[in-house]
Formats: structure tokens, sequence, C-alpha cells
């Protein structure tokens, strides 16, 4: 349903039964929407809490956005939702680029959040660059973009909106096969249900993240927010994803005071699509320990 909140409508599905925990989805993309991860998790995590999937401002069936967009203007959309719901707090669960908006969302709203968990985070759009060239590179190499991945690669100082689009522009030149890079090697005819969704609707991922790309936050890294997390937190990795690096691994381990770190052998960048029913266990668990 479409719920008024700041100025606009967001699309906002509610699954589980009312007195569950609640657990706030945030999805990645940027601008992927939440369709994916509540057609494979919707139910599943419904079965033992309230899941809330929301698509974020502009995104797939919330209203187109009309003006600026920023993380900050996330961050403030998610916490003016939770007080129109009536929930005294409730979890994150952040995919991907969503994990950047956990983590934001978690440090500056500390009492509104009771645990988060990071699917696959970037973090640092630096480390996350390097780390998904360097996992692209054999097939970047088999499409003779081999010198333009070292080029991008030799790149250093801090994270600006022109790595991101040459990142983003080398990657789609492999088309279809750029899926590779982001699944295991047992899920690599897996398809994403948002496929199927209606161009209008899809259109929007890309209007979204040309504004929100080309914002100071996005660029900014957000390791130094990892120590200031108050909330039990949970780091799901793919053991093949390609965007969270060793490095972010590192600190979430060293520097979160009450923090659990999960690998999933044989799963990519998709944990949630490709090992649905141990992805649905463990958030759970975690969330219910």
């Amino acid at each position: 349903m479409l719920t008024e909140i700041r100025g606009t409508r967001l699309y906002v599905d509610q699954r589980g039964p009312a007195d569950a925990p609640p657990l706030l989805y945030l999805h990645g993309g940027p601008g992927a929407g939440s369709y994916d991860f509540l057609a494979f998790q919707g139910d599943r995590l419904a079965e033992r809490l309230r899941l809330i999937g929301v698509d974020q401002r502009g995104v797939q069936h919330s209203d187109p956005i009309d003006g600026p967009v920023t993380e900050d203007i996330l961050i403030a959309d998610f916490e003016a939702l939770r007080e129109q719901l009536g929930f005294e707090r409730w979890a994150v669960l952040g995919h991907s680029y969503g994990g950047r908006l956990a983590l934001r969302y978690a440090a500056n709203h500390p009492s509104s959040v009771s645990q988060v968990i990071f699917e696959n985070p970037p973090w640092d759009m630096v480390l996350a660059t390097r780390t998904l060239v360097e996992s692209a590179l054999a097939l970047l190499t088999e499409f003779g973009l081999r010198d333009a991945a070292d080029k991008l690669l030799r790149q250093s100082g801090p994270a600006t909106t022109e790595m991101w689009i040459e990142r983003t522009s080398l990657l789609h030149r492999l088309g279809e096969r750029r899926m590779e890079i982001y699944l295991g090697p047992g899920s690599r005819d897996l398809e994403l249900p948002s496929g199927a969704l209606p161009d209008q609707i899809q259109d929007r991922a890309g209007y979204f993240a040309e504004t929100i790309t080309h914002t100071p936050g996005f660029n900014e890294s957000l390791l130094p927010l990892l120590p200031q997390l108050s909330a039990p937190a949970l780091l799901v990795k793919g053991e093949h994803d390609p965007v969270t690096s060793p490095e972010e691994i590192h600190h979430f381990q060293t520097e979160v005071l009450d923090g659990t770190y999960h690998l999933f052998e044989g799963a990519g960048h998709f944990v949630h699509a490709e090992q649905p029913e141990a992805y649905a266990v463990a958030v759970s668990d975690f969330l219910l320990r």
C-alpha cells in the first residue's frame, strides 16, 4: 500500500503477526526496490517476524521523485515511517547499497534500532570498487576490457562520482553476463522476479540512481560509523560476493562491540535469493535470540 511520508507516498508492504518483532528491509541498487527480496524472503521471514518492506522514495511502486534525494533524506523517511507505524524500536536489514543506509540509520538513531543486519554492504566505495573490479577481472579480460579495468584499479584518493560512473559503465559492457560476477557457482540460473515489472516501474531505478550518486554523501566512507554501533549487528557475507571487501569485514569484526559475522559458503551477492531457507533461519534466529 502507498503511505504518505514527508511529502511523498512510499510503497510499504507489511507481513507477519502484528505482535511479532518488527524488521525494516532496506533495498539496494541504488534504486532496486523491495520486490525481489520480498519474493524470496517476504513470507519466510513473516513466519516469525513482522516484516516491513519499503520502496525508497522515487523507486518502483513509490511516487516518482520530483526533487533532491540524499541518504540523509532517505534516513529521515525511515524514521518518520517508524513513528507513523507506531513502533518504539525496530530491527533494520539492508542488502548491498541498503547496507549503507542501515549503517547510517543505526548510527544516527540508536534509540530507534534494536538490531541491524547487513547483507554484502559497500560501506567504502573505494574498497567496494576495487573488490568488484578484481572479482570481474577474468570476465573483463575475456571481453577485451582488461586495460580499462587496470586503469580503474590504479585510481587513488577518495571515492568520486566519476569513479562510480566509470565502474558502472565498465560492468555494463558485459551485458547479460554481468550477473555471473554477482552469483555463486550454483546460482547462475537464478532469475530475479523484478525483471517482469512494467518498464515505467523499472525505469525509475535509473533516475533514482542518477540523482543520489551525484550527492556528496554517496561517496563518503561509512567505516568510521562502525564503532558507533550500539545495537547488536549481524554481517551476512556470501562466499562469492564481489562487493564487501576483506578490509570492511575486518573493520566490522574488530570495531563493532556486539557484532556477528556469518559466511554463507557457495553464495554470491544475493544470499537471500540463492540460499533462501538458510538465510531466513539465520536472520530470524539472530533477531529472536
